[in-house]
């Protein structure tokens, strides 16, 4: 009898040991070092903020992919410029790889600024404005949408549709039935002068027009020359929402990525 209560006892203390052994390889990365300092930080943005009302317009033909600056105008809660500030601007994807981007802004008079970061891709990103001036400073996060120049309309539910894109022509097929929660085929062919590019990485981002539905990427393989295929799935937005946006990024061998955005509606 004695064996068997050593045994178990033996058998217990060995599954703690291991339990514990688990839980110290698999503990989280701190997501903050000092939470206690990042909470406070937040308060007094959240108060600062409400007490000067600070937000940036950004200027819309600085919200494009592979720019290398952005510009915005600084204005308080009225509305009026806000004018000779200290800015530190940094962008970053809210989901997917960070691409952060960081720079201080200069000022162009009137409460206009120009910032030396610009956006990799297409895509939702969050910019982080820390503004100062004399005894005010905060910190203000605004989400904003950069999209890739579009081509002449096309029904892709009808037709494939093509698309310039730097010096490419880039043509997308969905097939013709556009619809949410089911396999979605996706054909991308890239040229350059008439002739089949070959040696691309080519990937497809879905978004929704007014609504960030998270990040949403397919990576294309190769289906031949110039020719890259894949499969992607679109969530049905609770809204009722059928428009979306499919952004096509090619990334040339030895070249800057180019984009190209299509515009379609889903059936359902």
């Amino acid at each position: 009898m004695k064996p068997l209560i050593v045994f178990a006892s033996l058998a217990a203390l060995g599954a703690v040991a291991v339990t514990i052994a688990v839980g110290v390889s698999l503990k989280e990365e701190t997501v903050v070092k000092d939470p206690y300092e990042h909470g406070l930080r937040y308060d007094h943005d959240r108060a600062v903020r409400s007490r000067l009302g600070w937000q940036a317009r950004f200027d819309a033909a600085t919200l494009r992919p592979g720019g290398a600056e952005l510009g915005f105008t600084l204005v308080d809660r009225v509305g009026a410029p806000v004018e000779g500030a200290e800015v530190k601007v940094a962008v970053t994807r809210p989901a997917g790889p960070g691409d952060e981007r960081q720079g201080s802004a200069r000022a162009l008079g009137g409460g206009r600024y120009l910032a030396p970061v610009g956006f990799a891709a297409p895509g939702f990103w969050d910019v982080r404005l820390d503004a100062s001036r004399g005894a005010d400073a905060v910190g203000l996060t605004q989400q904003v949408r950069v999209e890739a120049n579009q081509g002449a309309p096309c029904d892709l539910a009808a037709a494939p549709c093509l698309a310039p894109a730097g010096g490419l022509v880039v043509t997308l097929d969905l097939g013709r039935k556009l619809a949410t929660m089911q396999d979605l085929p996706i054909t991308v062919t890239v040229a350059r002068g008439g002739a089949p590019l070959d040696g691309a990485v080519v990937e497809v981002s879905f978004a929704m027009k007014e609504m960030n539905m998270g990040e949403n990427r397919v990576v294309l393989t190769v289906a031949g020359p110039g020719r890259h295929a894949g499969t992607g799935v679109l969530v049905r937005c609770s809204s009722g929402s059928k428009a979306w946006v499919a952004t096509v990024t090619v990334r040339p061998p030895g070249s800057a990525p180019v984009s190209a955005a299509f515009p379609f509606q889903v059936s359902g």
